[in-house]
């Protein structure tokens, strides 16, 4: 995807990336593939300049909220590549109760 002439992207082919899809697959309820879904997320975090995105309880299998984190990383040998590495996810079990699960 590119965005403010960026080519802004998922860190993909690591431990923290295989982490990220797992995570999401396991928790999110979509019957949309999640490749079809990472250019949305990835837009909108770049967009409103956010490292997290929040998944609401009713979209979820434990009908908790959960919140993925990331870190916005620009590629040393090309500074036009955007990278968000996965840093991990909190399940927020009620309101100011947060369980880490990075």
């Amino acid at each position: 995807m590119t965005l403010h002439n960026k080519n802004v992207e998922f860190e993909y082919l690591t431990a923290n990336s295989d982490r990220f899809t797992n995570d999401f697959m396991n928790f999110v309820l979509t019957d949309v593939p999640f490749f079809a879904l990472q250019d949305q997320l990835l837009y909108l975090m770049e967009k409103r300049s956010h490292t997290k995105f929040r998944i609401p309880g009713y979209l979820t299998v434990d009908s908790k909220d959960h919140i993925f984190y990331f870190e916005r990383i620009e590629d040393q040998n090309n500074t036009n590549i955007l990278r968000y590495r996965y840093l991990g996810m909190d399940i927020i079990e009620k309101p100011g109760n947060i369980r880490r699960n990075a």
